[in-house]
């Protein structure tokens, strides 16, 4: 319990330096190129096109899914996808990146991975103003569900902090883990409900449900394409929290416990 309450002693007493650092870390990544800001929205492009001319026009002939046009409703998973899958890449080597320039300040190393998931979700913000801007112009603001939206992105985001927190510690500390981790959301893209339907009820189906960036993912298409929040009312929601409660406990005592010898696995 001690281990819980540094850090959530420190993300409070260092609230608005995360907000500062997340906004700064927002900056500095388009700060050297000609475009800025606008590789926030071209870098995805890219990536889009791609899984629609594959998915979309190839595999599925460009049939829509239960009446909505197949490349909003892949837009409605692979937007929070995007931020998902930084926030893991990014938050997991945070720590590693930047203990060399932190070690020798008096600096709460546990809001790291907090400020650098949160510097995604930034990113995130200006992605989902244009697919919002996409899904009243094709389906109407009438089937939005803005507070389920809301609930579900603040909780994307508490999600991916609470993991960062565990895989920063555990990457720092054995560099294999972040190559590890890389593999793996390569795989999270398919295995999340983001270019396919979840249908039926079978063994495979179940199981891929266990992953909690199901719950995200379905949330967010279930708010903005179908207005609805059934999956908050429903036992799900329990077990993604309990999933999150305990990536955040064995996250805060890892990091506590080793954080002082964090320069020694540099």
């Amino acid at each position: 319990m001690s281990s819980i309450k540094t850090v959530l002693q420190e993300h409070a007493k260092n609230l608005s330096l995360i907000f500062r650092l997340s906004s700064y870390e927002t900056r500095k990544e388009y700060a050297d190129s000609q475009l800025g800001v606008i590789w926030v929205f071209l870098n995805p492009l890219f990536q889009i096109a791609v899984y629609w001319i594959t998915f979309g026009s190839g595999i599925r002939g460009g049939a829509p899914v239960n009446g909505i046009p197949f490349l909003l409703w892949m837009l409605c998973g692979l937007i929070p996808w995007f931020f998902i899958s930084a926030g893991i890449m990014q938050g997991s080597s945070s720590i590693f990146n930047r203990i060399g320039t932190v070690s020798k300040m008096n600096f709460p190393l546990s809001i790291i991975p907090s400020y650098v998931v949160l510097s995604r979700f930034n990113t995130h913000l200006f992605m989902m103003a244009v697919l919002l801007i996409g899904v009243i112009i094709n389906q109407g603001i009438d089937q939005m569900n803005i507070f389920a939206l809301i609930y579900f992105m603040i909780t994307g985001l508490i999600f991916n902090i609470a993991l960062a927190l565990l895989t920063s510690t555990l990457s720092t500390m054995v560099r294999d883990v972040h190559l590890l981790i890389q593999s793996f959301t390569r795989m999270l893209l398919y295995l999340t409900p983001i270019l396919w339907e979840p249908k039926g009820s079978n063994l495979l189906t179940q199981l891929m449900k266990l992953n909690p960036f199901y719950y995200i993912v379905e949330g967010y298409r279930g708010a903005l394409l179908y207005g609805h929040s059934d999956i908050i009312f429903s036992g799900y929601t329990f077990y993604f929290w309990g999933v999150l409660l305990v990536f955040f406990v064995i996250g805060s005592i890892f990091h506590v416990k080793f954080r002082k010898q964090f320069v020694d696995f540099l």
